[in-house]
């Protein structure tokens, strides 16, 4: 027989057993836990780019094959740097590791190297963003031609990271710092040659003069993106605009040069005998720009500076804005008579044609973008209002203004189809492309949950399908593409939460209250704070005036989804109304048939305006329910452009060409939610 203390000391030391097994065990997992970060840790440590820690420069075979690309004609650096004057340079030891790195961080999106493809493009071009941003201030110090090369390479390595607001600073001392060395006023006879420039080469003069330009467009590019004012106002009066690209490939002015490579990309934009009609008008459209009557004179302007022209002006506080409406409304007509002459397109177009019509119609867009909110924020009648700004205030022009746009990027979406690799493999500039994949996928997120049909509906939904897949798989080579994913989301996400059917007044009262000045104001709001004046609002349209009519939408009947259960209230889907429907409507033929319906309770026989006057404030979505995504101003130019879609019939998008048979590989499933759609 045990006695009790055999017993006790028998389980004390089952029980020390136990505890010291259970130790082992927390003790193996904590090693295991530690050695698979590591080890996954030096796995990813292995896929990284190896830097020299003296040069900081990484292995040779990855640095020659990255100072390949400069000669790809669409890669922006080919316009800024010379590609063969900038070869020799490197072969000769004249080039410091800031310009290589720099160079080779813009490069990385173009790369086959299995190194680069194994750490993967945007890890690789962080990584010598990083050893190239550790020479900045060096360069700072000694400033130079080169050194300012340098600095606006790393502005735009830094945009492809998505980091705008660095990349603008960069690109901010770029121009800066050519102000202060002269270069700005070099072909400016009045200003002397007090620099040297004039005793320079060619090639030389060139290059500067591209490094200006190009400066300009990366700072206008980005003033756009965050929808600011240039940050550096620049004079480009003494500055000539670049040569012609057989020109600047040759690396001379002579054009009858045997060593131009006739076969190069650069030789499509010269006029050939061989071109088509549509190829020879888009020539005409890039070489010559848009017309512009400046002191009585013509002059030609590209897409940079008539859209830094027209953001300086209406950002400015102290501008005219009479003077700015001048210049917008001058701009809106410079942009349709740039476009009219362009024919239409060939039913087989070649690549160089595609390529070349996306360029020019991501320009459009980007202009479009700032030019059609600012009509439309300016369209309210008042005594200054200038004649032509009457007339676009009127109904018929702002249907026309609408239209317009919403065309503008059907089309580019309909290009963009046919090219569906042009920015998968660099062939567009991603800096317009994903500008305007973001401004098109938003425009039509807005409109996929505001249009007046199913049909519509699903039509834009496949839209958005199209330039929220285009945007991920570009993600992958520069974030730029991932900025306009996120915003075609937030899009999409923060229109669910405004209704689908509007009448004019209700839009005005919107509009009105949202943005009672200009669009400006609002942005980098948050979405619930843009939202909160507008509940009063949005709970009249909910709730119609006791006694009268509800009205009835314009295309068929709307059932009260969950969507919009979320503006106005639970209580409302609850009771079965549906929107549009008569209480005295007639039951169909089968209804009788069936088993009459179980006794209504209290809260279904009361009409939906007793319930929104019981209910009050509470009948509407919670503050801290809503999405809290910071408003942009092509954000909050979508969810304009949606609210006034919900005023619209079936009948206003005749303009669109008729909707082709959707494809089963590439459109998404009939009913799929566009939430599911873009995530």
């Amino acid at each position: 027989m045990t006695s009790d203390t055999d017993l006790r000391g028998t389980k004390r030391r089952t029980s020390d057993s136990e505890a010291s097994m259970l130790a082992t065990l927390a003790t193996v997992a904590t090693v295991s836990a530690q050695r698979l970060p590591s080890e996954h840790k030096r796995r990813r440590d292995s896929e990284l780019l190896a830097f020299d820690a003296r040069t900081r420069m990484p292995a040779a075979d990855v640095v020659a094959e990255l100072l390949e690309h400069n000669t790809n004609d669409d890669n922006i650096l080919s316009k800024i740097i010379q590609p063969k004057a900038f070869e020799a340079d490197y072969r000769a030891g004249r080039l410091g590791a800031f310009i290589l790195l720099a160079c080779m961080a813009n490069n990385v999106m173009y790369s086959r190297h299995e190194a680069v493809r194994r750490a993967g493009f945007v890890t690789a071009t962080r990584q010598l963003v990083d050893q190239a941003k550790a020479l900045a201030p060096a360069a700072l110090e000694e400033p130079s031609v080169r050194n300012c090369q340098a600095l606006l390479m790393l502005a735009i390595a830094y945009m492809h990271l998505g980091k705008l607001d660095v990349a603008s600073h960069y690109s901010s001392i770029t121009l800066r710092t050519l102000q202060q060395l002269g270069v700005c006023t070099m072909d400016n006879s009045d200003c002397g040659d007090a620099d040297g420039w004039l005793r320079a080469s060619w090639l030389e003069r060139e290059q500067l003069r591209r490094l200006v330009w190009g400066g300009f467009t990366v700072d206008t590019f980005l003033s756009l993106m965050l929808h600011t004012a240039p940050y550096v106002l620049v004079d480009l009066s003494g500055v000539n605009r670049p040569c012609a690209p057989n020109m600047w490939y040759v690396g001379n002015d002579n054009l009858e040069s045997l060593s131009f490579p006739r076969n190069a990309a650069p030789c499509y934009m010269q006029p050939q005998p061989s071109d088509s009609e549509y190829m020879a008008a888009l020539k005409a459209l890039k070489v010559n720009g848009m017309r512009w009557s400046l002191n009585g004179n013509t002059v030609q302007l590209n897409f940079a500076v008539l859209g830094n022209a027209i953001l300086r002006g209406i950002s400015d506080p102290q501008a005219v804005p009479a003077q700015v409406d001048r210049l917008v409304i001058s701009a809106s007509k410079s942009v349709t008579d740039w476009l009219a002459p362009l024919p239409h397109m060939p039913a087989q177009p070649s690549r160089a044609e595609l390529t070349l019509t996306l360029m020019v119609s991501s320009a459009s867009l980007c202009l479009w973008s700032i030019i059609t909110p600012y009509l439309f924020s300016r369209t309210r009648p008042h005594a200054e209002t200038p004649p032509e700004l009457r007339e676009m205030g009127s109904e018929h022009g702002l249907d026309r203004l609408l239209a317009d746009y919403i065309s503008a990027a059907h089309s580019h979406y309909t290009h963009a189809q046919l090219m569906v690799g042009a920015c998968e493999d660099g062939s567009m500039p991603p800096m317009f492309a994903a500008y305007s994949m973001m401004v098109c996928g938003g425009m039509f997120a807005a409109c996929a949950h505001a249009a007046p049909s199913e049909r519509l509906r699903q039509r834009f939904g496949r839209m958005v399908h199209f330039f929220a897949k285009q945007s991920r798989t570009c993600a992958v080579r520069s974030l730029l593409f991932q900025r306009a994913l996120d915003e075609i989301r937030a899009v999409a996400d923060m229109a669910r939460h405004l209704p689908r059917r509007l009448d004019t007044r209700q839009l005005l009262q919107i509009r009105d209250t949202l943005l009672p000045g200009a669009i400006e104001a609002a942005v980098n709001k948050r979405f619930a704070q843009f939202v909160e004046p507008i509940r009063p609002i949005l709970r009249a349209a909910a709730c119609p005036e006791h006694g009268a009519e509800p009205a009835r939408p314009r295309c068929g009947v709307i059932p009260l989804t969950s969507n919009l259960c979320a503006i106005f209230g639970q209580a409302l889907g609850r009771s079965g109304f549906r929107l549009g429907r008569a209480a005295s409507e007639a039951p169909s033929d089968d209804s009788a048939s069936k088993s009459p319906p179980p006794p209504p309770s209290e809260s279904s026989t009361q009409s939906p305006t007793e319930k929104c006057a019981k209910d009050g404030p509470s009948a509407l979505p919670a503050k801290d329910k809503l999405p809290n995504y910071k408003l942009s101003f092509t954000a909050i130019s979508s969810l304009m452009i949606g609210l006034t879609v919900a005023t619209k019939d079936e009948s206003f998008f005749d303009f669109l060409p008729p909707d082709p048979e959707p494809s089963q590989a590439s459109s998404p499933k009939s009913g799929s939610s566009l939430g599911n759609i873009l995530n």
